[in-house]
């Protein structure tokens, strides 16, 4: 600290000690200890708190439909005395009254005939709901059908009080148990865990790949004498990158997709037939696009360490007689080790939280990998707490082969700074 103030000033070495404090507490120290908290918090989604509120959504929905027929049975009921009453008005006088304009009196044409028995009130054009039909329905009906409304509102009401008491009970039991547990952990699925273990093993797998295709190039590069050849390699490999990832992901769909990119040329050679193989349909496809996507990650850290190396410790290799394989094993790679370490932590970290590629590239067609499990807990169960348990698994992971990879390669973390 006292030589980053004689360095810098107390001005500028504060403003720096400022910004690395925000750094590591807001982006990183803060959202992980959040994250941690939400998976030490077990929500289960099929207790009997979740089954007692959903019992008690659905009776307060019933007794909502409930309350809507009674009050039309009420009405219809209001409606049945009314036109009794003025039925046995109209039959009390001896053809008085009058008529409303617009009105006309029925004639016999138009009067239910009592051969054929049909009905004068009903219309075939009017849908059938069973029951006793309106023509039918007399006041005593519709009084005997608000009876067996209101004795059903009963029944639930008495229902909802009771599930209300066994919901109190359950949330005061909830209070009282203990907030934190492992249970988000402890209780992931056979499937999940088979898929998390596969993932890291895919992880693997690709730095393997990025390492066995970065290594000939970066040698390669780091033996050129001339800055143009150096430079050349390294704009090759910088400029497919500078297009946004996903069109890169995009871009080996057409190429891998059934009628895409490879299959059209290999139809044009003869070599496949007129049902060509869907390549974009099996982990081969994710773990190539994968290493494609994150192969500057182990390029960069290959080339910087195979450049410090001594030109003259190959040849003397050489002039003792050393095969091509033999220089390499004993002098080039023991050499290279901090840029390997370095490329194998940060390839294997990016392809195992990698959500795009095996979210594009043949959706549904390959095994699931956790990340795709992972986002799956966060936006569409909305399970964040498990997410996060999910999460923090393959964060632990990571730093398990970060710690076997230094220690293979016998390398320390100031080294690969270097």
């Amino acid at each position: 600290m006292a030589a980053l103030y004689r360095t810098y000033g107390w001005p500028l070495a504060t403003l720096i000690l400022a910004l690395v404090v925000l750094w590591v507490g807001g982006m990183i120290a803060a959202p992980l200890s959040t994250m941690a908290e939400r998976s030490l918090v077990y929500v289960d989604r099929s207790d009997d708190l979740t089954k007692t509120n959903t019992a008690l959504n659905r009776l307060s929905r019933d007794i909502a439909t409930i309350d809507f027929d009674l009050k039309a049975h009420e009405k219809e009921q209001a409606a049945l005395e009314a036109e009794g009453a003025g039925a046995k008005d109209d039959g009390a006088s001896s053809g008085g009254g009058f008529l409303i304009p617009g009105m006309s009196v029925p004639s016999s044409d138009n009067r239910p005939n009592a051969e054929t028995k049909e009905p004068s009130g009903t219309s075939p054009l009017l849908p059938s709901f069973g029951g006793t039909s309106a023509a039918e329905k007399t006041p005593q009906t519709v009084a005997s059908e608000i009876a067996d409304l209101e004795a059903r509102r009963a029944a639930a009401e008495a229902e909802m009080t009771e599930l209300k008491q066994t919901q109190a009970r359950l949330i005061e039991a909830r209070a009282n148990a203990p907030r934190y547990s492992l249970k988000n952990y402890s209780t992931i699925s056979p499937l999940h865990l088979t898929i998390f273990v596969k993932t890291i093993f895919y992880a693997a797998l690709v730095t393997l790949i990025s390492f066995v295709v970065c290594y000939p190039v970066a040698y390669v590069a780091s033996t050129m004498k001339g800055a143009l050849g150096a430079g050349a390699i390294l704009l090759l490999l910088v400029v497919p990158y500078s297009i946004n990832e996903l069109l890169r992901v995009y871009a080996w769909v057409m190429i891998l997709a059934r009628e895409g990119v490879l299959n059209s040329a290999l139809q044009v050679l003869g070599l496949v037939g007129s049902d060509p193989p869907q390549w974009i349909a099996s982990n081969n496809a994710v773990f190539l696009v994968s290493a494609y996507t994150f192969v500057l990650f182990m390029m960069f850290p290959l080339m910087n360490a195979l450049g410090t190396l001594d030109r003259s410790q190959v040849e003397a290799a050489r002039d003792l007689g050393a095969s091509v394989f033999r220089v390499h094993y004993r002098v080039v790679l023991p050499h290279a080790k901090p840029g390997i370490a370095m490329g194998a932590i940060l390839v294997f970290m990016l392809s195992a939280g990698v959500i795009t590629v095996p979210e594009l590239i043949g959706r549904g067609l390959h095994p699931d990998w956790f990340s795709q499990v992972i986002y799956r807990r966060f936006f569409e169960s909305a399970n964040w707490n498990q997410g996060s348990a999910y999460s923090l698994m393959l964060l632990a992971s990571c730093i398990v082969f970060i710690l076997m990879v230094l220690s293979l390669f016998r390398v320390s973390i100031r080294e690969i700074a270097k």
